[in-house]
């Protein structure tokens, strides 16, 4: 028995020493090093990352070296500018491996005023990518060891150089393995720290030449970057003259045997705007120029004078576009060597990848092995919206004849919103009935319909021109909701047979069956009906048409109104000059009752979405008054149809009186008696009751205090908390470094609730937004706010929905949304603003210009 124990016991050492044995022997290939241990050295933490868990022949994959520096501690751009010494990484591979040009993050600019120099520096956080192919013929033998020797010179007050040097061991898998992903969120967001390539610049082109052909040795010669604005766009020079708009800047880059001075900026063209009087641009083609002196020592290889463009477009007609970044290169060519060969540095941000050495290699070829991002699926995703969104721009810089066309399409369009469909599916089924009537007949009728349109649009362009009532805020007043939607219930109920909007014909005296005919106070009203409903919509070119008119005198801004009239009436004025071109609509026959029927239904969930906003309006119990009200329009409608097909005068006299009555009873009773509706809109609104219940306070108090947090801890796990809408909250939040997502909504706005179902509160949405800690605002327009009608008017838009996207510590140069939204479009806007840095500092990133900076950064410093 004992020995038994003593033989089993043994047994188990012997695999214990065996085991540690292979350990000890092989241990590469039971370690995989995806990141390093942090080392700090002189107030900078440094640490290495890897995009995967192994690597593969013929692939490249991408490290990463992340430098953290102390609060208030920077380090220097690869150009450093006028002080300061330039970060350098560099990366040791094996034989046969290929390391990239490293890719700096955009830096910021600090301007000492005492020394009157600018430096290019990197605070916080700043994440260095270099790609690394890995040869087609690599053997899978154990672990690659990667190393960087990384060196830096880390100021406060004072400056003090480091070094570190750190590894990476992967192992190498055979081709056709698909590794596993490893620091994606890190490697996101470092790409989204990258600048533009300049080749995708938007409304600019760059082009740069040296002057001459061949430089030599002790040469000095200026070079020049030409930008090529877009027509009717211009760009903010070096020095605006207003407050917050950011100045066109060049970085400049160092280079190895190439001295190069202050940037010569082209002479501004100062124009004088009504609202933000002088402002300093640039347009058309300009030039800007940089002195060059070749050192006496260089040699004859090839040269590339590098940098990034800071700028910013607006077009002429007020639309100011965000910042861009951009990379540029200048080629040098020394006398006696060789030409410069094309160069890597104007990448895709995406692609994350440079130059190669040894040996040269095209973008295309290093980026073979990259997968597809999330970015590129929302990129492409967007891509239709950025067409729709210059094709909208080409109008409204045409002036006002072309927003006249905008809006005409608009009004076009608008005839294919659910707001409108029910009622227009009406008016097709009226031209149905009428096919084989007298062509004039049905063209008088169609005029009517029309005339109904304009007429309403009348009233629009006239509140607009008198009191500048913008689209659908009519249905701000629950007035105007409730006695839409009790003609809307009185129209559905008509299509069940309950009454005759108008009375019937009766073809003769014996009791055959009635046979109804559309007529012209019919055709009219359900003109002025669907245009009414309209308002309550928006559609493509609708919105950015109607958001202009406040720009022009008040006669033009109503002739905007007047031209969105005429685009919604068009297509039936075409009908109704051609009822031919209906011969695909099945002919008149049993269908057209169960089409009615279905139409019914259809405008009974007209009403129920009409009511949508009374609650938020005049509250709960505002609500139940309104039901009670319609109640009340049931019974009169019933009453109306019994007085129509009564026989009796007498009794269709009695009926008529009783059914006004009514009628006037179902208001009196819930809007006079048992309340007013004066009364009923004084009810807690979302945000005053966040406020009582002290949450909204809590929050601006601690924004106050510099201690912004979120999710706040009252909020629900993993579901999005909706703050309400404060102008000065919003700005706390993205000034203290937070990404900053705001949906300006009303109850009454269908367009609004279709893209919160499709586009914001789904799964993929809201799991980007917790990812990426955004700060959800809700802004409801549903009650009449002057405040928020001047906010939306501030961003072109007369009414909602309005989108807004502010990326961390950008608060005047948000990211503007279009009305009609996909998944797609709002990842694209997240993802591009980046993940909130709560803690960072606000106006150097906010305003990357020396002058603006160098006060704040000074004052922080001391």
């Amino acid at each position: 028995m004992n020995m038994n124990r003593r033989s089993a016991a043994k047994r188990r050492l012997t695999h214990w020493a065996v085991a540690l044995l292979l350990i000890v022997i092989f241990p590469a290939h039971a370690r995989s090093d995806v990141k390093t241990k942090p080392v700090k050295v002189n107030h900078v933490t440094v640490q290495a990352f890897a995009d995967r868990e192994a690597i593969v022949p013929g692939e490249t994959f991408h490290l990463a070296v992340s430098l953290k520096m102390d609060k208030k501690w920077h380090i220097y751009w690869r150009g450093p500018g006028n002080t300061g010494l330039p970060t350098t990484i560099n990366w040791t591979v094996p034989d046969g491996y290929e390391a990239g040009r490293t890719l700096f993050p955009i830096p910021e600019a600090k301007y000492n005023k005492t020394l009157k120099e600018t430096s290019y520096i990197h605070q916080d956080t700043a994440v260095f990518l270099t790609p690394i192919r890995v040869p087609a013929s690599a053997k899978m033998d154990g672990q690659v060891e990667l190393k960087a020797e990384v060196s830096w010179l880390a100021c406060k007050r004072n400056c003090i150089p480091g070094d570190a040097e750190v590894s990476l061991s992967l192992p190498v898998v055979s081709a056709g393995t698909e590794p596993k992903p490893a620091n994606e969120k890190l490697f996101e967001e470092a790409r989204d720290a990258l600048p533009t390539s300049g080749q995708d610049a938007k409304r600019i082109k760059l082009s740069g030449s040296a002057g001459q052909k061949t430089v030599k040795p002790g040469d000095k010669f200026t070079a020049t970057l030409k930008v090529e604005i877009a027509a009717k766009h211009h760009m903010q020079s070096n020095k605006p003259l207003s407050e917050g708009l950011i100045p066109a800047f060049l970085f400049l880059e160092q280079t190895d045997g190439l001295e190069t001075g202050e940037v010569e900026y082209p002479k501004p063209h100062i124009r004088k705007d009504k609202i933000l009087g002088k402002l300093s641009e640039y347009e058309g083609k300009v030039a800007f120029k940089i002195p060059v002196e070749v050192d006496e020592d260089t040699d004859k290889k090839p040269r590339w004078i590098r940098g990034l463009l800071q700028y910013q477009i607006c077009s002429d007609a007020g639309t100011c576009f965000p910042p861009e970044y951009v990379t540029w290169e200048i080629p040098i060519r020394m006398d006696g060597g060789p030409p410069p060969t094309k160069s890597q540095t104007q990448q895709t941000q995406a692609a994350a990848v440079g130059d190669l050495k040894p040996a040269e290699k095209s973008a295309t070829d290093i980026t073979a092995g990259a997968p597809a991002t999330t970015d590129n699926i929302a990129a492409s995703t967007s891509s239709w919206t950025d067409k729709l969104d210059k094709f909208q721009q080409w109008f409204i810089e045409k002036g006002y004849y072309g927003v006249l066309v905008l809006a005409f399409l608009g009004g076009v369009i608008l005839n294919l919103m659910p707001c409108v469909l029910p009622v227009i599916s009406l008016k097709i089924l009226s031209f149905v009935k009428q096919a084989n009537e007298d062509r004039r007949r049905i063209f008088v009728l169609g005029l009517a319909y029309c005339t109904g349109i304009m007429v309403f649009f009348g009233v629009i362009a006239w509140l607009f021109y008198y009191y500048g009532t913008g689209w659908g805020e009519l249905f701000q007043r629950p007035v105007v909701i409730l006695i839409l939607a009790a003609v809307v219930m009185a129209f559905s109920l008509s299509l069940f047979g309950v009454f005759a909007v108008f009375t019937p014909k009766v073809i003769n005296q014996l009791g055959q069956k009635a046979e109804e005919r559309e007529g012209m106070p019919s055709a009219f009203f359900t003109g002025v009906l669907a245009t009414f409903l309209g308002t309550a919509c928006t559609a493509p070119f609708l919105s950015a048409a109607v958001g202009t008119a406040s720009k022009f005198p008040p006669g033009q801004g109503a002739g905007i109104f007047l031209a969105v009239g005429f685009g919604m009436m068009f297509p039936f004025l075409i009908l109704s000059a051609n009822p031919g071109w209906l011969r695909f609509v099945p002919k008149p026959g049993r269908w057209m009752g169960t089409f009615e029927a279905v139409m019914g239904f259809l405008l009974l969930g007209t009403v129920v979405w009409l009511l949508n906003p009374i609650r938020g309006q005049i509250g709960d119990w505002g609500m139940l008054l309104t039901l009670i009200f319609l109640l009340g329009v049931c019974i009169a409608a019933w009453l109306r149809g019994k007085a129509q097909f009564s026989q009796s005068i007498g009794r269709k006299y009695l009926l008529n009186v009783v059914s006004i009555a009514s009628l006037a009873l179902a208001w009196l009773l819930p809007f006079q008696w048992m309340s007013t509706i004066e009364k009923l809109e004084e009810h807690e609104s979302r945000y005053d009751y966040f406020l009582k219940q002290g949450i909204i306070t809590e929050i601006k108090n601690s924004a106050e205090d510099g201690e912004l947090f979120w999710p706040p801890p009252f909020a629900k796990k993993d579901e999005l908390f909706w703050v309400p809408y404060d102008q000065e909250l919003v700005k706390q939040f993205v000034e203290g470094g937070y990404t900053v997502f705001v949906d300006f909504t009303a109850d009454w706005c269908a367009s609004c609730k279709a893209n919160l179902k499709s586009s914001i509160e789904i799964d993929s949405t809201e799991k980007l937004m917790t990812k990426l800690n955004v700060v959800p605002f809700e802004a409801d327009y549903t009650r009449r706010d002057a405040a928020m009608k001047k906010i939306l008017a501030s961003y072109d838009r007369a009414g909602v929905p309005l989108y807004l996207v502010f990326s961390p510590n950008r608060p005047d140069n948000p990211e503007i949304l279009p009305e009609l939204l996909t998944p797609g479009i709002v990842h694209n806007a997240l993802r591009k603003a980046g993940p909130s840095k709560p803690g960072r500092d606000a106006m150097a990133t906010a305003h990357p210009t020396p002058e603006v900076r160098n006060e704040t950064q000074m004052a922080r410093q001391e």
